[in-house]
């Protein structure tokens, strides 16, 4: 076994498979991606020990230009974590006694590897959150562009799998437009929720020295400090879920949205066109071309979902203060944001390529239009609604559901054996009633895919989509400003020193 940082107990200590299981691949690959953000973090707290005057002025100048020369570094070329010297912590920790000797133990002084790690794991999720509210954003772009731009498409709607109402393709693209809208709002939520710093929460419960946790919170661009050391340190996992529930929720949006585009683009149904790019062929037949982004987008979807799941079963037999079974919350926030990313930026790229097959929507609308007439036959001769959905459901019987074969003669004879009334109906009222053109035409509200009520709405969900962007633009901007503005007081320190 390595020297560990923190063997005195020890009289052997812990073997290697032991070290290896603690900080496994993921872990590791998680440790090693979280580097920055733990120097980001403890040059923070170095500074504040400083300032605070409780480390001893050569020390703390020695471990802040060491971590500033590290930061640079690492900008640069990165850092692998050795599992076998521990996890990111001890690998710094270890890294810094190498080159400025046993003085590199004040570095650790009124912080725990606790407190740290919950604060690291806050700062990756808050840079990876910023990155992934930019493809968000760039999605809804893509959905308000096709809505508008499809509003008069008219397309049959779907229920239970069959054709059910009059449709277009714009209001297709908004109903899934503003899914995503509502998940921007709750992500946004989340994220004022929970932008508090853990530093200063020690193990669990404080530190022995008059730290200053509100000093680091800024420098490390929170909204504000811990102010109860044991919710710092019982809130990780249970934050991190705050982020994952939204992210379920959009997944399983994205996910109802691509399985409608594998059966829309299918060649039995063929009202889409996916460009080709996002589709890959058979290795048996060659007529195939199948749209495999939107099925492994459904996929994603899933393990989103399993880490959602992973991260709340970790902690829910778990004791209050912290318990290593919290570190697989960190794999499951860093995975799953990154899978997200990614995923996003794909599908926006797919969409943006769909276009609609129009005369195949507009053939495939007929059916749909039964519940109009029967409405229209209640509205203009008052006959009451349960009575024409009677009515027409009789004559598509007689006629073997094909709508198109309705006459007048026929719908006139089964009005007079249902409702006992004469009515004789004018010439080119069937022909105006089921004429797909005007398959819109009997909506007359918002919220309905009528193409100006649809525009209405898109330009409201336009402007939320903005402001979303304004926002989290705002909060990105403070986050590295953060960074940049320690990182310049600390080499001012140093200059001057």
């Amino acid at each position: 076994m390595k020297n560990k940082i923190y063997d005195g107990i020890y009289t052997k200590g812990p073997n290697q498979q032991t070290d290896s299981f603690i900080v496994d691949f993921a872990q590791q690959q998680a440790d090693s991606e979280i580097v920055p953000f733990y120097l980001w973090e403890t040059l923070a707290h170095n500074y504040m020990l400083m300032k605070q005057k409780i480390v001893p002025e050569k020390a703390a100048k020695k471990i802040l230009k060491e971590l500033i020369y590290h930061s640079e570094n690492i900008e640069k070329n990165g850092f692998i974590v050795d599992p076998l010297i521990g996890d990111v912590h001890e690998n710094f920790e270890n890294l810094l006694i190498k080159s400025i000797g046993d003085i590199a133990g004040w570095m650790h002084v009124a912080r725990s590897r606790n407190d740290q790690i919950t604060t690291d794991q806050k700062l990756i999720t808050k840079k990876l959150l910023f990155d992934l509210y930019g493809q968000i954003f760039n999605l809804a772009k893509v959905l308000e562009k096709k809505v508008y731009k499809y509003k008069n498409v008219v397309m049959p709607g779907f229920t239970h799998f069959r054709v059910a109402m009059p449709s277009s393709f714009g209001f297709w693209w908004q109903s899934y437009l503003q899914q995503i809208i509502e998940c921007e709002e709750i992500l946004k939520s989340v994220f004022l929720t929970t932008d508090i710093s853990s530093l200063g929460a020690g193990a669990s419960y404080g530190v022995n020295w008059p730290i200053d946790p509100k000093m680091t919170a800024n420098d490390l661009g929170f909204d504000k400090p811990m102010i109860n050391a044991l919710f710092a340190l019982n809130s990780r996992g249970i934050h991190e879920s705050y982020v994952l529930g939204p992210l379920c929720s959009l997944s399983v949006v994205l996910s109802r949205m691509m399985e409608d585009i594998i059966y829309f683009s299918s060649a039995e149904i063929n009202f889409i066109f996916v460009d080709e790019s996002f589709t890959t062929g058979s290795s048996i037949m060659p007529q195939k071309m199948n749209a495999v982004v939107a099925e492994r987008t459904r996929s994603k979807a899933a393990k989103i979902l399993g880490n959602y799941i992973t991260t709340l079963i970790s902690l829910k037999g778990t004791p209050s203060g912290y318990n290593m079974d919290s570190a697989e919350t960190k794999t499951s926030i860093i995975e799953s944001l990154k899978i997200f990313i990614d995923t996003i930026n794909i599908v926006a790229q797919m969409l943006e390529t769909i276009s609609p097959n129009t005369a195949a929507m507009g053939n495939a609308v007929a059916p749909s239009l039964a519940t109009k007439l029967a409405d229209c036959l209640s509205q203009d001769y008052q006959i009451p609604f349960r009575k024409t959905h009677q009515i027409v459901g009789k004559v598509l019987q007689q006629i073997d559901k094909d709508i198109s074969k309705i006459s007048s003669e026929k719908l006139e004879k089964i009005i007079m054996e249902i409702v006992g009334k004469k009515i004789t109906l004018p010439k080119g009222y069937l022909q105006n009633i089921l004429d797909s053109e005007n398959a819109l035409s009997q909506y007359y509200y918002k919220g309905s895919p009528n193409p100006t009520y649809v525009e209405k709405v898109n330009a409201e969900l336009s402007i939320q989509n903005q402001q979303f962007l304004n926002w989290f633009k705002k909060e990105q901007e403070k986050f590295y400003d953060a960074k940049k503005n320690l990182v310049s007081k600390v080499k001012k320190y140093l200059k001057e020193k």
